[in-house]
This record gives structure tokens, C-alpha cells and sequence, in this order.
């Protein structure tokens, strides 16, 4: 009788441990949904890839300069349009100066609302709609992304491209004088962009 007391005891013990783990693993967890993330842009990236002639590809790339997931699950990330590199000088040029404008329009930024439930103790799929504020002009557009946690840093990375179209931002023009000063067939207005985000604990 003693005997199956004593198992008695070490068995609510040994549940009454886990559950405590259990409470302490989700106080971590809400822990840090609470705080505020900063992103780290030398962490970030941002490539898109542009189509010349028909089907000549290009991957290009573009500098995160600032950005946040706030408390209250707010997201904007600026990217730096002068950051704009695709490996030519002169071209990088004249992309900020023809197609983005930047002396007008130095930055596009990028925003969302987070919604639902996030469990940063386990990767997950997402879809995500955002709003692209480029060249004055605001679009709502989505992303399907992975959000996981790597050695305590958020990371949001997209595992389908994102398709943009010049010509929803009214980059149509500035295309087609592109096209003419570099004496090409054509320049595809659906460029394909693809990013990785890293945010740590402000």
C-alpha cells in the first residue's frame, strides 16, 4: 500500500512538472510576440528578375534600408531604391535615374496588418497580403512565405515568387525608353521578386 502511494506521488510529480514546463514554454512564446522586431537589412536581401528579348533573364537586387514588426503585428520595410545593383554601372544608373526616379522617389515601401495566430515555436506557411507603395502609387498584392525562428531571429522568406507588373505603377513608359536606349526587342513588365527578411528584438 505504501508502495503505490509512493508511485502515486512520483506520478503526479512528474505530470505536475510538465505542465509547469509546458506554462513556461508559453509564457516564452507570448513573451516574444509582445516585443517589437527591428529588421536587420545586412541580414535582408531582395532580388527581381527581369525578361529581355523574349526569355534573356537577369536577376537584379535592392537594399532593405529600415523596417519593423511592431507589437500590435504592424509590418513596413523601406527599400532603398539607389541601392539598385545589377552588376553594370551604367545601367544601375540609369534605372534610378529613367525608371524609378529616385531623386522624386528614393524608397518603395512595403506594408501589412498581421492577422491569425503566429507560433513562433514551429515554422510556418503563410499567406500574406501587403500593400507596395512604389513611384507614388499603392498596390495590394500577397506572398506565400515561410516564417520561422533562427538562433532567436525572426525570419520571413517567400518560397513563390512574387510577380509585380510595371505597369500597375505606371513604369510602362520608362520601360519602353529603356528598351529603346539599349536597342532591344522588349522588356517584360512582370518582373519576379523574391526576398528574405531577418528581424531581431529591438
Amino acid at each position: 500500500m505504501i508502495k503505490k502511494h509512493v508511485q502515486n506521488t512520483i506520478l503526479w510529480l512528474f505530470v505536475f512538472m510538465v505542465l509547469t514546463a509546458c506554462q513556461n514554454d508559453s509564457n516564452k512564446t507570448n513573451k516574444v510576440l509582445i516585443k517589437s522586431w527591428q529588421l536587420n537589412p545586412d541580414l535582408s536581401s531582395l532580388s527581381f528578375v527581369t525578361t529581355k528579348n523574349k526569355s534573356i533573364t537577369e536577376q537584379h537586387s535592392l537594399k532593405f534600408k529600415q523596417g519593423y514588426l511592431h507589437e500590435q503585428r504592424t509590418f513596413k520595410a523601406v527599400i532603398d531604391l539607389n541601392s539598385v545593383d545589377t552588376l553594370i554601372p551604367i545601367r544601375d544608373e540609369r534605372l534610378r535615374d529613367i525608371l524609378f526616379k529616385t531623386e522624386k522617389f528614393p524608397t518603395a515601401t512595403v506594408s501589412t496588418q498581421l492577422t491569425g495566430k503566429l507560433d513562433l515555436n514551429d515554422s510556418q506557411n503563410l499567406t500574406l497580403p501587403f500593400a507596395l507603395n512604389l513611384h507614388g502609387i499603392e498596390k495590394s498584392l500577397s506572398a506565400e512565405v515561410v516564417v520561422q525562428m533562427v538562433n532567436e531571429k525572426l525570419v520571413v522568406t517567400n518560397y513563390n515568387p512574387i510577380t509585380v507588373n510595371a505597369k500597375d505603377f505606371a513604369l510602362d513608359d520608362a520601360i519602353n525608353e529603356l528598351t529603346k536606349i539599349a536597342s532591344l526587342q522588349g522588356i517584360n513588365y512582370d518582373v519576379q521578386v523574391d526576398f528574405k527578411l531577418t528581424f531581431e528584438i529591438k
